[in-house]
């Protein structure tokens, strides 16, 4: 099962690094998506000797920070073993994977006894709801713009877990530590005074490791561990001293680091407003979050009501559940990464569910006709993995080069060549560009960006709108210059590559001159070379 995943994800990446498209060169080595330049930059300057790290997405000076220590650790380790920087990435991408889908195999196999109960937990935790079934209804009904709310429900790595497999390391790792401590924790084995190494590592190290890759994930590890501890001290009659204790390890060792992330994220007058107040991440309503996980999801609800109801044991399992849920609506702007680790516990529901559904009358009889069970399982298939079928056709087209916008993995390889002629400049430059050719180049340069990553750029609403101006000539010239001494810009740089366009056609003020010119990619300086 491993080795299947690996191949499936790994091959069409080795396929873009050794066929790109002709102009085009492979950038997003296992990493769909657009958060991989700022760990690209962490790694970057890894590479150059540093633990604590700056945001290159914005102009704006400010303290260096400890982030993306998992993306530092591997520049380091670049620099050390004289790698190229993709190379640790991608091999900590497949361990990642590959210790997260053996954790979940495990995961399930915590409450589910039998071998096929485990195996129809892990593949059911790896599906989603059917997005094409809302696609094709709105083709269908052009009028049903109500519709349009549920673009999103299927495609954030909190509801669809399968996406984490594509996803940067830190989420795959820090979903496969989260589950194993629960899971743990439910079995109760692991004890100090029988096992003190391995309870120092399961609660001690591995929510230290939890915090460094994804402190969202704390949060929701003691929350749920207090349940935990809240609920057999009740079922008890008396204090569990076992899993308080285990809390107040898990406490001690990661409140540090929690009280270090919620200082520096929401106090900082930098770090607070950039990767803070405007970072959003909303959940979604009640209704969209049932359609994203589908049939699992609806199994789930009739399984945790049979367990409620047959299985007083396994309560907490369902409160673990909902309260988890319950988390990803808690009133911060970065709330539904509370809900990572909400789909596997969902699908060990499932799995009940499904057993109470196949005991019905209606099923038996379905299920003992041929064209019953060809019709139900074919009809099962698109309902619960259809959707994925669709998120990996279109993530294996993007690294075969077979989609109309090459630039969702890859990078015009002028772009390639001008990072790095901006980066063999003498000093800090600081470049003016249209977001997406700035979002790339920050992860390549030592300098700064204008405008970059939407989650990284200060005021990022106000500096689309100035970018925007100042490209296409609705900024006077009087203002264009004093945009330019504000943000202390050193390079424009334009493009006519088809999909990246920038400021084609663009000429700056006098002053400046063309000093770089490759493929469609122009570099602008004035010629004191600095503000």
């Amino acid at each position: 099962m491993v080795v299947f995943l690996l191949a499936a994800l790994g091959l069409p990446v080795l396929y873009a690094r050794l066929a790109p498209p002709a102009g085009w060169q492979l950038y997003r080595s296992w990493s769909y998506g657009g958060d991989y330049t700022q760990y690209r930059s962490a790694m970057l300057q890894g590479y150059d000797g540093a633990w604590l790290i700056v945001n290159r997405f914005t102009p704006e000076p400010h303290r260096p920070i400890l982030q993306y220590p998992l993306y530092v650790l591997l520049g380091h380790l670049a620099r050390w073993l004289h790698m190229p920087l993709a190379w640790p990435y991608v091999l900590t991408s497949a361990v990642a994977v590959a210790v997260l889908v053996y954790v979940l195999y495990t995961f399930g196999g915590t409450w589910l006894a039998q071998r096929s109960q485990r195996r129809l937990a892990f593949w059911l935790m790896l599906s989603v709801g059917s997005a094409w079934l809302v696609a094709l209804l709105r083709l269908l009904l052009p009028g049903a713009d109500f519709l349009a709310r549920y673009d999103s429900a299927f495609n954030r790595p909190e509801v669809n877990t399968l996406l984490l497999l594509g996803a940067a390391p830190h989420l795959p790792f820090a979903l496969a530590i989260l589950l194993y401590i629960l899971a743990d924790r439910w079995r109760g084995q692991t004890t100090f005074r029988q096992h003190p190494w391995r309870f120092a590592g399961t609660y001690l190290l591995l929510p230290l490791l939890l915090g460094l890759l994804n402190a969202f994930s704390l949060p929701p590890l003691l929350v749920l561990s207090g349940l935990q501890a809240l609920w057999r001290s009740w079922q008890r009659k008396q204090l569990a001293w076992q899993d308080w204790g285990s809390l107040f390890v898990m406490s001690g060792a990661v409140l540090p680091l929690v009280g270090y992330n919620l200082w520096t994220f929401t106090r900082d007058p930098f770090w607070g407003q950039a990767y803070g107040s405007q970072n959003y991440q909303i959940s979604f309503p009640p209704d969209v979050v049932l359609l994203g996980y589908g049939v699992m999801g609806g199994l789930a609800i009739i399984g945790a009501v049979w367990l409620w109801r047959t299985q007083p044991d396994k309560r907490l399992l369902i409160l673990w559940g909902a309260t988890l849920y319950l988390l990803g609506y808690v009133p911060v702007p970065y709330q539904r990464r509370f809900s990572l680790g909400l789909g596997p516990l969902l699908a060990v529901l499932a799995v009940s569910g499904w057993e109470v559904l196949g005991r019905t009358r209606q099923v038996r009889r379905w299920r003992h006709r041929l064209w019953g069970r060809v019709l139900g399982g074919a009809t099962l298939i698109l309902l619960l993995w259809g959707q994925q079928m669709m998120f990996y056709s279109a993530y294996s087209s993007s690294y075969l080069g077979r989609g109309p916008a090459p630039r969702e993995v890859f990078q015009p390889t002028a772009l390639a060549e001008a990072a790095r002629w901006l980066d063999a400049q003498e000093g800090e430059v600081v470049v003016l560009t249209c977001e997406p050719l700035g979002n790339t180049l920050a992860g390549e340069i030592h300098g700064r960006v204008v405008l970059g990553h939407a989650g990284a750029t200060l005021h990022v609403a106000q500096r689309r709108v100035q970018v925007r101006a100042f490209f296409n000539g609705t900024m006077s010239a009087a203002d264009q210059a004093a945009f330019l001494r504000e943000h202390h810009v050193s390079h424009i740089l334009t493009s006519g590559v088809p999909t990246l366009e920038c400021g084609r056609g663009y000429r700056p003020p006098g002053g400046w001159q063309r000093v770089f010119s490759q493929g469609g990619v122009e570099i602008w300086s004035d010629r004191a070379g600095r503000h």
